[in-house]
């Protein structure tokens, strides 16, 4: 059972005992992400940490909620070619992704990827200032609970994913990236890995509990690193792994791949896959 006391260290909030792979797989579109045309616009090197805002989630098991939310962001981002910045909240993400669960829905033990999966498509993503004031409408609470103001669903109508994707391998993932489709959302055990003081992640150990987090970006210029790296961003706060951030290897993906409670799903906003162009230079006004 995913831990759920938060002072233990492996608290995340990510449940792999109620996670339903299957689920994400019957309903990923069927594409190679490994074949997806690249576009001549895209650079070898995407961080972005220069707009996306890092969050902690707190005493409350909300990572996966959060970790959905970011890759929601970064759909978002991609669909207004790198000019609109929009900040979802990740504990609406995790309650309606509860209520797809059985037996989640009502206590601080987590939620699943496909639960999130599910809520993205059906209900969307509820941004954190809906009324476009300046002020967060609904702050993410310190402590789990179940009330969601109903204007919630009303906001987040508008930003429904249109597909998502079950990514195996380091260069579908990679590919999804680069071909502007959206963010890439993570689950899988916790675990003891942590990255290096340069933070790169190259060995991964499963147990643990479960822990979910997103893919942002990619480094495969060679230029900095010796090899082609993915850039992972985590719900911890700045005080986990390297300012938040880390870096994954070839070899990290292909172990933490073959781990049983492993899943990785990229989730668009367009109904089909296709390579877009996109303005990678983006306006980092937030």
């Amino acid at each position: 059972m995913a831990k759920t006391n938060s002072s233990d260290p492996n608290f995340t909030g990510y449940a792999i005992d109620d996670e339903d792979i299957q689920a994400v797989v019957r309903e990923s579109i069927d594409y190679d992400f490994e074949c997806l045309p690249m576009l001549g616009d895209a650079p070898e090197v995407y961080d972005p940490r220069d707009w996306w805002r890092m969050e902690n989630q707190g005493a409350v098991g909300r990572c996966a909620g959060m970790a959905s939310s970011s890759v929601g962001e970064m759909c978002f981002n991609r669909q207004s070619k790198g000019k609109k910045i929009i900040q979802f909240n990740g504990h609406a993400s995790y309650i309606w992704a509860q209520k797809n669960s059985r037996g989640l829905f009502g206590s601080d033990r987590g939620s699943t990827i496909h639960g999130n999966v599910k809520a993205a498509k059906e209900i969307g993503f509820c941004p954190m200032d809906w009324d476009k004031d300046g002020r967060v409408d609904y702050p993410l609470p310190p402590r789990y609970t179940t009330d969601i103001p109903q204007q919630a669903e009303i906001y987040a109508a508008q930003y429904k994913i249109g597909y998502s994707a079950f990514l195996e391998t380091f260069d579908a993932i990679l590919n999804f990236l680069r071909g502007g489709q959206g963010g890439v959302f993570v689950g899988g055990s916790w675990g003891n890995w942590r990255p290096s003081r340069e933070g790169i992640a190259d060995r991964f150990s499963g147990g643990g509990g479960g822990h979910a987090w997103c893919i942002l970006g990619w480094d495969v210029s060679r230029s900095r690193f010796s090899e082609d790296l993915l850039l992972a961003a985590n719900s911890h706060g700045t005080r986990s792994w390297v300012n938040g951030w880390c870096y994954l290897t070839r070899d990290f993906i292909k172990q933490f791949t073959r781990h049983q409670h492993t899943v990785i799903a990229g989730m668009s906003d367009l109904t089909d896959p296709e390579p877009r162009k996109v303005n990678w230079k983006e306006d980092l006004e937030w």
